[in-house]
Formats: structure tokens, C-alpha cells, sequence
């Protein structure tokens, strides 16, 4: 199978092959795969309101029957989750001590330490809508996306429900992660990475066709055009730019059409322009009507109103949930006001941290500046300010709003595996193959190789090993071989 080829006979038919495209949310319909071969289609009447500062979703879907394949709409919950890490002593550096420590808490027979990462974490996303994980580093907010990710469940506590049922094996082929470190193979070029990616992940019943029309329209979609015959690259190997590496990255997941998409600091690295053209992507996709959940340490002004919630979390605890644009309005009312015109991102970020040198605070915060706990104290009135305003409505909300029972059902469905063992073994061995070949043919390596082989020549070139002295005299130059 010549993959280079089928795409170029894939571009020419293309005007011939039907493909449907991600259908979008609001006035738009929804498709859905119950997955038994059937579909379920449903149109969005309402999904959002506010009120009173509470976000609700509510939902009013009419139930048809289609015969074509689209997103499930997934409707994130998560009330009360705290995650802690067993903590070993700082002085039990000893491997053995350490091992002995282990099996003595196994066999509960010590006390375990804990250290709590998350404490009481409450929130709420749903379809066509972005949710912002924002807070300065250390907070909690990659471990939190693995958790609504389904990636972390040891010592995890609290509920978080996907259209009002738990986390199950089905879901997982329905929630797209993206890392913050790009795992890509440096000798691909972009079109294969994908079309790779495509024949591996994509059903069976889709025709090879379809698959690479598929793989087009993601790389148009993400604005990809310039580069799709331009290796990856990496450390050794000249490619694609960080914004344009970060792009493959969510077009490798989106590819199968995730109805939970979460990314883990997708604008690190990025400049202003690349990282507020990441986003808007990010925008178009959430607008066909996915679940999206993005990390993000400090977004510019422009890039900060592109999400549609926002929850602020600080060493663990959260300190504001709710709508991103009505969050400077939510701290001023508690009379956190900047006195200086500041980014909101930066404004809400020393807020968390406790830096407030521009910031007007409220009367009755009665600790001192510069004294040692006034940055603790902050960080707790700004806790509490939260578990009294926004929390209990938060809760009150999940009770009150349910996921139809069609869609409660059909996240509980475990799809086949698209491709037989054996069919994933010749395309991963293809794409080794291929990815290898490159690397080892490369032409610093092949003139790398060629000058190893004639200088060794040169020094071996008309040796005599007639005596015992001569013989070792010839052993002695295998040392700078095996360096090479």
C-alpha cells in the first residue's frame, strides 16, 4: 500500500466522495451513534442560562432517527473531588527503608501520609462550550484534567459524571487528550502522521477514501495546507514550527470526532499570534458541538474572553467558577479591585497566589500588608468567599439538571475495536518501517557512515598481523571503533 499515492488519488476523487462534516451546535442538528449501527439525532433547543451569576444547563433535545454517524454531546459534572498523593519521608532516602515503609502501610501496620493536590473541586461543562483550568503552577490543574479525563482514579474522590453517569471503559474512545508535550514521530511528514493515525483509529466500514478525504479536511480545518508534506522534526531533525507541531497534535485526536476533548497547556511555548489562532480553532471545533477543557497558565486579554468558563483554582482549592467574562466582575464585588489596567488573566492569577501590591482589598480583610500570613489569608477569604457564593448554587444546579435518558444510555455502550489485531500490526510495523528507513537513510547519516568506513579502512589498509605484537597493535585501533 503506498500511502503517498492513495493521497494523491484521494485529492483527485474527492469531489466524487460524500463526507459529512461535524455537524455545529445551537440551531443546528446533533447527530449521535447509539452504538449498535444505529444513529439517534436530537436538536438543541437550550443549553445554557444564567442565572443569578449560577450556570445552569438545561436541555431540550426532540428525539429522530437518522442513518448518519456524528458526536455525542457529553455533559460534564464534577461535585466535591479531591485528589491526595501518599508522601514519603524526606529523610527515608534509603531504597530499602523506603521498600519497608511500603509493605508496612500495605499491611497497615504504619500510618499513611497524604498530601492533598485537590480539595473540593465543583464544576460543570457542557457541548460547544470552552472550560479554562487556570491557576499558577502547582496548582492542580493537570491532575484535575486527568481526572475528568478518566486518566487518574487512585486516591481520587468526589463524583464526576459524563451526561450523568460515571466514568466506564465505553467512554474512553468518546474523550480526545491532548498532552502538553507533543508525542510525534520527527521523520512523518504531517499528511502521514494523520492518514496513519486515520487507518488506525477510524471504523472499518469507512473506505480508504473516505479516511484520507477525512484526513484532508482536518488538515484544512486546521489551517495545516503549508506543511502537510513537511517532516515533524525534532531535537536532530528540522520540521514544523511549535504552533504548527501543536496543531498535528489535536488533529491526531480530534480525528475520530471526541466528544470530550482536553488539553493540557496547548499555547506553552507558542507565540501571542500562534497561540490566539490555536484557540480559535479550538473555537470552531467546540462550536460542532464537543465538550472542550483546556489548561492555560496565563492567556493574553484577547485570548482570555475566547473562553466561555472559567475555574480559578489556587494550591488545590477553587476559588471562582462561573462564566470567564464575569469573573473580574465577581472579584470587584468582593472588592478585590485593580488600581492599575491590567490583564485579567494576570489581574486573577496574583490574586491567586497572593499577590496584590495593585490591588485594592477588601475592609474586611483586616490582615496587614507585608506581614508574613497576608498571602495566606488572601488565598483563604477567597476559598471561603467561594464555598459561601458560588458553591452551593453550583451543587444546587447539578441536582436539578438531568441528561436524557437517550444519552445517558448511549455513553454506557462499548464500541469494537476498529481494526483486528493483525490489521494494527502490518500498519504500525508500516509506519515504523517507513519512520525508520528515513532516519537510518538520512544523508548526514549516509555520509556519516561512508567517512567511519574509510577512515577504519585507511587504518587496517595493507596492516600485516604475521606476530603475536602485530596482531594486538591491530586490536588496540577497535577502541576508537567502538567510540564511533
Amino acid at each position: 500500500m503506498d500511502f503517498n499515492r492513495d493521497v494523491e488519488i484521494s485529492r483527485e476523487e474527492e469531489g466524487v466522495i460524500s463526507v459529512l462534516s461535524p455537524p455545529s451546535m445551537g440551531t443546528m442538528q446533533i447527530a449521535g451513534s447509539n452504538g449498535f449501527g444505529h444513529s439517534i439525532e436530537f436538536m438543541s433547543q437550550a443549553y445554557t442560562t444564567n442565572q443569578e451569576g449560577n450556570s445552569e444547563i438545561i436541555i431540550e433535545e426532540e428525539y429522530l432517527s437518522t442513518n448518519q454517524d456524528g458526536l455525542l454531546p457529553i455533559f460534564l459534572k464534577f461535585e466535591d473531588v479531591t485528589f491526595k498523593v501518599r508522601s514519603i519521608p524526606a529523610s527515608s532516602k534509603n531504597p530499602v527503608k523506603v521498600m519497608m515503609s511500603k509493605v508496612a502501610s500495605q499491611l497497615h501496620m504504619d500510618g499513611e501520609h497524604y498530601k492533598p493536590i485537590l480539595k473540593g473541586i465543583t464544576g460543570s461543562i457542557g457541548p460547544g462550550e470552552i472550560l479554562a483550568l487556570m491557576g499558577p503552577s502547582g496548582s492542580g490543574k493537570t491532575t484535575l484534567l486527568k481526572i475528568l479525563g478518566g486518566r487518574l482514579h487512585e486516591n481520587v474522590k468526589g463524583t464526576v459524571t459524563y451526561n450523568d453517569i460515571a466514568y466506564n471503559p465505553a467512554l474512553k474512545r468518546r474523550i480526545g487528550f491532548v498532552t502538553q508535550d507533543d508525542l510525534l514521530l520527527p521523520q512523518l511528514t504531517v499528511e502521514e502522521t494523520l492518514v496513519f493515525a486515520a487507518f488506525l483509529r477510524l471504523p472499518s466500514n469507512m473506505s480508504k477514501q473516505q479516511k484520507y478525504v477525512r484526513v484532508d479536511m482536518i488538515i484544512k480545518e486546521l489551517g495545516l495546507e503549508r506543511c502537510r508534506s513537511t517532516r515533524i522534526g525534532g531535537a536532530f531533525v528540522k520540521g514544523i514550527s511549535g504552533g504548527e507541531r501543536k496543531r498535528t497534535s489535536i488533529g491526531y485526536e480530534i480525528l475520530v470526532d471526541p466528544s470530550l476533548l482536553l488539553l493540557d497547556e496547548p499555547t506553552s511555548g507558542l507565540d501571542s499570534t500562534s497561540a490566539n489562532r490555536l484557540l480559535r480553532i479550538l473555537q470552531g471545533i467546540a462550536k460542532a458541538g464537543r465538550t472542550i477543557i483546556t489548561t492555560i497558565h496565563q492567556p493574553s486579554s484577547r485570548m482570555f474572553h475566547m473562553f466561555d468558563k472559567l475555574l480559578l483554582i489556587s494550591e488545590g482549592y477553587p476559588v471562582y467558577y462561573g462564566k470567564a467574562r464575569e469573573s473580574m466582575q465577581y472579584f470587584s464585588s468582593l472588592r478585590f479591585v485593580p488600581e492599575i489596567a491590567m490583564n485579567p488573566a494576570e489581574f486573577l492569577l496574583d490574586l491567586t497566589t497572593g499577590q496584590v501590591n495593585d490591588i485594592s482589598l477588601p475592609e474586611d480583610l483586616r490582615t496587614p500588608r507585608g506581614s508574613l500570613e497576608f498571602e495566606k489569608d488572601i488565598i483563604k477569604y477567597l476559598q471561603l468567599k467561594f464555598k459561601v457564593a458560588i458553591e452551593p448554587k453550583e451543587k444546587a444546579s447539578h441536582r436539578v439538571t438531568k441528561a436524557p435518558e437517550h444519552l445517558q444510555s448511549a455513553v454506557q455502550v462499548k464500541k469494537d475495536w476498529t481494526m483486528t489485531w493483525w490489521d494494527q500490526f502490518f500498519i504500525l510495523s508500516k509506519r515504523t518501517f517507513k519512520e525508520r528507513c528515513r532516519d537510518y537513510f538520512d544523508k548526514l547519516r549516509l555520509v556519516q557512515a561512508l567517512g567511519v568506513a574509510i577512515l577504519l579502512g585507511l587504518l587496517w589498509w595493507k596492516s600485516t598481523t604475521g606476530t603475536e605484537a602485530q596482531l594486538r597493535d591491530q586490536v588496540k585501533f577497535l577502541k576508537p571503533v567502538e567510540i564511533l
